[in-house]
């Protein structure tokens, strides 16, 4: 693809007086149902897309481009874009004002009842194109548990999301934030902020602060056939938090209190501790002693 690629004449939608007049002539609004905070600093817009650059790479998915922020940066620089909005109108502007570029696609959809690896065999081959979002926070989790869930089939990802989501993807055990998403986005990728950004960037402008985070994909640690009762322990211990480890595990599974202390011991975690307090590699090397002990 060319590196030279241009939209001509593309409208600047992060300048706050051009959105909203596209939005009056359109009949639009934000939609708060759908979470819409429309990015309007150019060089915010660009920093994000900067980091992209980093990642080797051309293909890119966007999900929720909204007014085209983040599509028209990607487009200068010679992406080719699948883009995923989930708002007709928007849709069907971005379609419109990006009309005969062969490199561009935009695609009515809703980015929670994708199944990423089909739309990657149809659309990319089964190659692993990058993504990058701003990220609606009122899709943040169900999104982020979709990917994951999916084993994360990108190369790489630049998200930006409520600053509290983004903590708690990259907490670390004994961390305030640290959690069920915290161990499970450690499993499949490697994650880190790399900046904050204000809520005085957005239209409407959000109560909360943004951060944008980097996330890499990680060679799983288990089998795929244990990665389910993984997400079985992970996400149940968690529910349980203020539990220890083996009064959660005997809610969970159907296995006596002895067996379950020996799988701990061997585990090397002690049976009053705490969910909060065991890495990723220690929940990945229990779930494959209780895993195959089952077998």
């Amino acid at each position: 693809m060319n590196g030279g690629f241009r939209v001509p004449d593309f409208p600047d939608t992060t300048s706050p007086r051009v959105l909203r007049s596209i939005f009056e002539q359109l009949g639009l609004s934000p939609r708060r149902q759908w979470g819409q905070n429309f990015l309007i600093d150019a060089n915010v817009a660009r920093k994000i897309v900067a980091a992209l650059d980093e990642i080797p790479g051309r293909n890119v998915i966007e999900v929720g481009p909204g007014a085209g922020a983040l599509t028209a940066v990607l487009s200068q620089k010679g992406y080719r874009i699948l883009a995923l909005e989930i708002d007709r109108g928007l849709a069907d502007f971005l379609q419109q004002n990006l009309m005969g570029q062969e490199a561009v696609q935009i695609r009515q959809a809703d980015a929670l009842k994708i199944k990423w690896q089909d739309l990657l065999s149809a659309d990319f081959k089964g190659s692993r194109p990058k993504l990058i979002s701003n990220l609606p926070y009122v899709i943040s989790g169900p999104f982020l548990f979709s990917l994951l869930k999916e084993k994360f089939p990108f190369s790489a990802s630049i998200l930006m999301l409520q600053k509290e989501v983004a903590l708690r993807l990259v907490a670390s055990p004994g961390d305030h934030d640290y959690g069920a998403l915290s161990v499970l986005c450690r499993y499949y990728t490697r994650g880190r902020v790399l900046f904050d950004v204000s809520p005085h960037v957005f239209w409407p402008k959000p109560k909360v602060g943004s951060s944008v985070i980097l996330l890499l994909p990680r060679r799983p640690i288990l089998a795929p056939e244990a990665e389910p009762l993984f997400w079985t322990l992970v996400q149940g211990v968690f529910q349980q938090r203020r539990k220890t480890m083996l009064k959660s595990l005997a809610r969970l599974l159907p296995v006596s209190r002895e067996a379950l202390g020996g799988f701990l011991s061997t585990t090397g975690i002690e049976p009053g501790a705490r969910p909060e307090e065991l890495n990723v590699e220690q929940f990945a090397k229990l779930t494959a002693i209780i895993y195959n002990k089952q077998q």
